[in-house]
């Protein structure tokens, strides 16, 4: 019988095994996930994570390779040794595990080069992809690899690498890059890792927990000393800090305790080969945690004091952060809206304050008077805007989340790209996501209308149109049912007065002749090809919120 289920675990908490589901999501270690991802999206070459022996660096390239496992444009490698021994190994290596087949004895160095800067250029630039190459156990990279990784970052076009390079490696890889300038200077991100601290320490310790958990919760197995105790021998490392809750529930089980003690843990330390911090310095560093604790309880007694003696004074209202300033796309967007009343509240101008109003608030009342009349003009100027002008929505819509969805994707869906400003709009206009890299499913995600700078080309383009949505809902539903054999399509969300707010789903790729935009028609199944047509003229005052002449023609 496992150990787990005498505790009413469905699984083993404290594995040593980097098991994605564990990935406790520390501040450092979701900091440097989403840096990475933004990077590798954006497609700017290298990037380098560096961090002592059980500071979580395996596990964060698993859990980076799982973000990506869904994304059909993005295409991930893992080495997980790179210990080579000669050039010619580690190009074969590289060369086969993108091309997927087996490179001929025959072949020398150079032609194992063109064969994998082709692939890169071919999947690139053709297929627009992003293809990763993501090393483990960086430190154990040689330097002959380090100059062939140099050449690979120069397969590049005038606006992205081709390949993205991330090297996850220990702490004397800094050594090397000290020694290899003309490689360091490629870095584009840069990130150390040190261990937790004792907060996340003690969250780490009861996210396993409840990660492991099989039905309702389960009391508490650490007591606080406990986790003190825990902290104190880790130092914070997350791979010391699991084996020690291991070894620390099994004598619990052992002893046939009920809960782990801070004697319990210290037992544990003794017995097993556990180095914390240097024992020199743990007296030190003891007394200066006592003395922190001494000046904070202080400094909390004397601010209690200081309030007593305060008068208490009321606080003016502050606006919503929200507002016109989440949306400072248009400030003439003010009337169509797509959403709930309750996503209304949210969009709109922020609530004035209440009618009790604080002494600050009396005197703004003062300057009411003088500001009515350009008020009032303003209001007459308000009314007398273009009717496209009062019509232009706020939002696009709404979208509830489907399993393995994420908001990354729905942005990238409905805009087309993937932009820092889409997603910090997307999260202001969502009070309930506290966390962007987790949604629930069925979460329903109200989505703002950001115009798109759109660059016309100076020639003629058509685009194929498969079909036409009139609620967002539907248009990226019809996104979910397409067949993944057929033609990629992209979502292009725009809004003219004569047809009001329209999702067009065209193929992802215009063409520069009608000729050839009518032969690609044509090829499409019939249940695609059904309502499709070829389509050229816009509306001229067609707003844009995802630019149609994205990425590169047919």
């Amino acid at each position: 019988m496992d150990y787990y289920k005498i505790l009413n675990l469905s699984k083993e908490p404290f594995s040593n095994s980097p098991d994605p589901e564990f990935f406790f999501q520390s501040r450092q270690h979701l900091g440097c996930l989403q840096k990475l991802e933004l990077s590798l999206r954006l497609r700017r070459g290298l990037n380098v994570v560096i961090g002592d022996v059980g500071t979580g660096k395996t596990t964060l390239c698993r859990q980076l390779i799982r973000r990506f496992a869904r994304d059909e444009e993005i295409e991930t490698h893992l080495v997980l040794d790179p210990t080579f021994s000669s050039p010619s190994e580690f190009l074969i290596t590289v060369a086969e595990m993108l091309e997927g087949g087996k490179i001929p004895d025959t072949a020398n160095d150079w032609q194992v080069k063109e064969v994998i800067k082709q692939y890169l250029f071919r999947k690139g630039i053709q297929e627009e992809k992003t293809v990763v190459l993501i090393i483990d156990e960086g430190q154990k990279i040689p330097v002959f690899c380090l100059e062939i990784l140099r050449e690979f970052l120069n397969y590049e076009t005038n606006e992205y690498k081709l390949l993205q390079i991330v090297i996850f490696a220990q702490k004397e890889f800094e050594n090397t890059l000290r020694e290899h300038a003309n490689f360091a200077d490629r870095i584009n991100l840069y990130h150390l890792l040190g261990p937790l601290n004792f907060r996340d320490t003690r969250l780490m310790i009861q996210f396993r927990l409840q990660q492991s958990q099989e039905g309702t919760k389960a009391a508490p197995l650490f007591s606080y000393p406990a986790l003190c105790a825990i902290y104190r021998a880790s130092g914070g490392y997350p791979r010391k800090i699991v084996n020690l809750c291991h070894r620390s529930i099994l004598t619990m089980i052992i002893q046939n305790r009920r809960r782990v003690g801070w004697f319990l843990v210290r037992s544990c330390v003794k017995r097993a080969v556990f180095s914390g911090p240097p024992k020199k310095w743990r007296r030190a560093t003891a007394m200066a945690f006592i003395g922190l604790v001494a000046v904070t309880m202080a400094a909390g007694l004397a601010t209690e004091k200081f309030k007593m003696l305060v008068p208490w004074k009321p606080k003016v209202q502050k606006a919503a952060k929200f507002g016109n300033q989440a949306l400072t796309v248009n400030p003439l967007q003010k009337k169509v809206f797509t959403g709930t009343s309750k996503d209304r509240a949210a969009v709109q101008s922020p609530e004035t304050p209440s009618q009790k109003l604080s002494p600050e608030t009396k005197i703004e009342e003062s300057t009411a008077a003088r500001e009515k009349a350009v008020t009032e003009s303003e209001v007459q100027a308000s009314r007398q805007m273009s009717h496209q002008e009062r019509d232009l929505p706020l939002l696009l819509g709404r979208v509830t989340l489907k399993r393995k969805e994420t908001l990354w994707k729905l942005v990238e869906k409905v805009y087309g790209v993937f932009k820092n400003q889409h997603m910090k709009s997307l999260i202001r206009i969502n009070p309930s996501i506290d966390d962007p890299d987790h949604v629930e499913i069925g979460q329903s995600i109200s989505v703002p209308a950001i115009p798109a700078r759109v660059k016309p080309l100076p020639l003629k383009a058509w685009w194929v149109k498969i079909g036409e949505k009139d609620t967002l809902e539907e248009a990226i539903q019809s996104l979910r049912s397409y067949p993944d054999d057929a033609p990629p399509i992209r979502l292009i969300p725009y809004w003219n007065n004569r047809q009001g707010l329209k999702f067009a789903i065209v193929l992802k790729r215009y063409f520069l002749d009608e000729a050839s935009a009518r032969n690609q028609l044509n090829s499409l199944p019939p249940s695609i090809a059904s309502d499709g047509r070829i389509l050229s003229l816009w509306d001229k005052e067609t707003v844009f919120f995802a630019d149609p002449f994205l990425g590169r023609p047919a």
